[in-house]
Protein backbone atom coordinates (compact mmCIF):
# COMPACT_ATOMS: atom_id res chain seq x y z
CA UNK A 1 0.00 0.00 0.00
CA UNK A 2 2.84 2.66 0.57
CA UNK A 3 2.33 6.05 1.72
CA UNK A 4 -1.41 6.64 0.74
CA UNK A 5 -1.36 10.93 0.56
CA UNK A 6 0.56 13.33 2.41
CA UNK A 7 -2.01 15.84 3.87
CA UNK A 8 -0.30 19.29 4.52
CA UNK A 9 -0.40 21.79 7.03
CA UNK A 10 -2.82 25.02 5.74
CA UNK A 11 -1.74 28.12 4.59
CA UNK A 12 -4.42 29.62 5.70
CA UNK A 13 -3.77 28.85 9.47
CA UNK A 14 0.18 29.71 8.87
CA UNK A 15 -1.43 33.53 6.91
CA UNK A 16 -4.05 34.17 9.85
CA UNK A 17 -1.11 33.38 12.58
CA UNK A 18 0.70 35.52 10.99
CA UNK A 19 -1.36 38.89 10.03
CA UNK A 20 -3.06 38.30 13.80
CA UNK A 21 0.69 38.26 15.24
CA UNK A 22 1.90 41.46 13.08
CA UNK A 23 -1.63 43.45 14.15
CA UNK A 24 -1.02 42.23 17.81
CA UNK A 25 2.43 43.32 17.49
CA UNK A 26 1.63 46.76 15.83
CA UNK A 27 -0.99 47.44 18.29
CA UNK A 28 1.09 46.99 21.27
CA UNK A 29 3.66 49.31 19.94
CA UNK A 30 0.99 51.98 20.02
CA UNK A 31 -0.35 51.16 23.01
CA UNK A 32 2.62 51.03 25.01
CA UNK A 33 2.47 54.79 26.79
CA UNK A 34 -1.22 54.46 27.67
CA UNK A 35 -0.90 50.68 29.07
CA UNK A 36 2.57 49.18 29.41
CA UNK A 37 2.02 46.27 31.17
CA UNK A 38 -1.09 45.28 28.59
CA UNK A 39 1.26 46.39 25.96
CA UNK A 40 3.99 44.21 26.96
CA UNK A 41 1.65 40.66 27.16
CA UNK A 42 0.60 41.73 23.81
CA UNK A 43 4.13 41.84 22.65
CA UNK A 44 4.89 38.28 23.90
CA UNK A 45 2.02 37.10 22.83
CA UNK A 46 2.42 38.09 19.45
CA UNK A 47 5.37 37.09 19.10
CA UNK A 48 3.94 33.28 20.34
CA UNK A 49 1.74 33.91 17.27
CA UNK A 50 4.38 34.57 14.77
CA UNK A 51 6.92 32.02 16.29
CA UNK A 52 4.30 29.27 15.44
CA UNK A 53 3.54 30.47 11.66
CA UNK A 54 6.85 30.48 11.15
CA UNK A 55 7.10 27.13 12.99
CA UNK A 56 4.11 26.11 11.10
CA UNK A 57 5.78 27.25 7.61
CA UNK A 58 8.76 25.52 7.78
CA UNK A 59 7.41 21.88 8.96
CA UNK A 60 5.51 22.52 5.99
CA UNK A 61 8.30 23.57 3.62
CA UNK A 62 10.41 20.56 4.99
CA UNK A 63 7.07 18.49 3.67
CA UNK A 64 6.10 17.49 7.02
CA UNK A 65 2.20 16.70 7.07
CA UNK A 66 -0.19 13.90 8.32
CA UNK A 67 -0.30 10.79 6.71
CA UNK A 68 -0.82 6.47 6.98
CA UNK A 69 1.30 4.05 5.17
CA UNK A 70 1.68 0.30 5.55
CA UNK A 71 2.85 0.77 9.33
CA UNK A 72 0.68 3.18 10.97
CA UNK A 73 -0.79 6.96 10.95
CA UNK A 74 1.35 9.59 11.52
CA UNK A 75 -0.37 11.57 14.60
CA UNK A 76 2.36 14.83 14.89
CA UNK A 77 4.75 17.02 12.98
CA UNK A 78 7.55 15.21 14.52
CA UNK A 79 6.39 12.17 12.53
CA UNK A 80 5.47 9.92 15.04
CA UNK A 81 3.20 7.14 14.71
CA UNK A 82 0.92 4.95 16.00
CA UNK A 83 0.99 1.56 14.01
CA UNK A 84 -2.04 -0.06 12.91
CA UNK A 85 -2.33 -3.42 15.23
CA UNK A 86 -2.06 -0.61 18.46
CA UNK A 87 -5.62 0.88 17.24
CA UNK A 88 -8.53 0.49 18.93
CA UNK A 89 -10.84 2.63 17.11
CA UNK A 90 -10.45 5.84 14.79
CA UNK A 91 -13.75 8.53 15.51
CA UNK A 92 -14.79 11.68 14.42
CA UNK A 93 -15.19 14.21 17.51
CA UNK A 94 -16.83 18.21 17.19
CA UNK A 95 -16.70 20.07 19.79
CA UNK A 96 -20.29 21.60 20.94
CA UNK A 97 -18.83 25.09 22.25
CA UNK A 98 -17.00 25.67 18.75
CA UNK A 99 -17.30 24.98 15.48
CA UNK A 100 -13.28 25.16 14.89
CA UNK A 101 -12.49 22.29 17.32
CA UNK A 102 -12.74 19.30 14.93
CA UNK A 103 -10.64 16.45 15.13
CA UNK A 104 -9.97 12.72 14.11
CA UNK A 105 -9.40 11.07 17.33
CA UNK A 106 -6.96 7.75 17.44
CA UNK A 107 -7.72 5.62 20.45
CA UNK A 108 -5.27 3.03 20.71
CA UNK A 109 -5.67 0.19 23.28
CA UNK A 110 -4.86 0.71 26.21
CA UNK A 111 -2.22 -2.03 26.05
CA UNK A 112 -0.30 -0.21 23.88
CA UNK A 113 -0.51 3.48 25.48
CA UNK A 114 2.97 2.53 27.64
CA UNK A 115 4.59 1.39 24.08
CA UNK A 116 3.47 5.25 22.72
CA UNK A 117 4.76 7.24 25.52
CA UNK A 118 8.38 5.44 25.70
CA UNK A 119 8.27 5.81 21.74
CA UNK A 120 7.21 9.16 22.08
CA UNK A 121 10.17 9.87 25.17
CA UNK A 122 6.80 11.71 26.95
CA UNK A 123 6.42 11.72 30.57
CA UNK A 124 2.27 10.17 30.92
CA UNK A 125 0.94 8.09 28.44
CA UNK A 126 -1.84 9.42 26.01
CA UNK A 127 -5.27 7.53 26.00
CA UNK A 128 -6.13 9.21 22.28
CA UNK A 129 -4.28 11.29 19.79
CA UNK A 130 -5.85 14.13 17.71
CA UNK A 131 -5.25 15.46 14.75
CA UNK A 132 -7.00 18.64 14.63
CA UNK A 133 -8.51 19.77 11.45
CA UNK A 134 -7.51 22.93 11.33
CA UNK A 135 -3.62 22.24 10.87
CA UNK A 136 -4.63 20.21 7.52
CA UNK A 137 -5.76 21.95 4.00
CA UNK A 138 -8.10 19.16 3.52
CA UNK A 139 -9.62 17.98 6.40
CA UNK A 140 -12.49 16.12 5.35
CA UNK A 141 -10.80 14.16 2.57
CA UNK A 142 -8.03 13.51 5.23
CA UNK A 143 -11.15 11.80 7.40
CA UNK A 144 -12.70 10.40 4.52
CA UNK A 145 -10.50 8.33 3.07
CA UNK A 146 -8.38 7.33 6.69
CA UNK A 147 -11.82 6.16 7.55
CA UNK A 148 -12.14 4.10 4.35
CA UNK A 149 -8.19 2.84 5.13
CA UNK A 150 -9.09 1.81 8.68
CA UNK A 151 -12.23 -0.26 7.81
CA UNK A 152 -9.85 -1.65 5.61
CA UNK A 153 -7.73 -3.01 8.48
CA UNK A 154 -9.94 -4.25 10.73
CA UNK A 155 -11.82 -6.41 8.17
Amino acid sequence: MGQVRMYRISLLLILVFMVAGILLFILSIMALRAATIVSILMVIFSTFTIGSSIYLWRKRNEGKGFYWDDEGIVIDLKENKVYWDEIEDIQFFKSSTTSFSKVTVIYPHYTNHEKIRMRRKKLLPTPAHSIDWILIEKPKEFHNNLMKVWEKKII
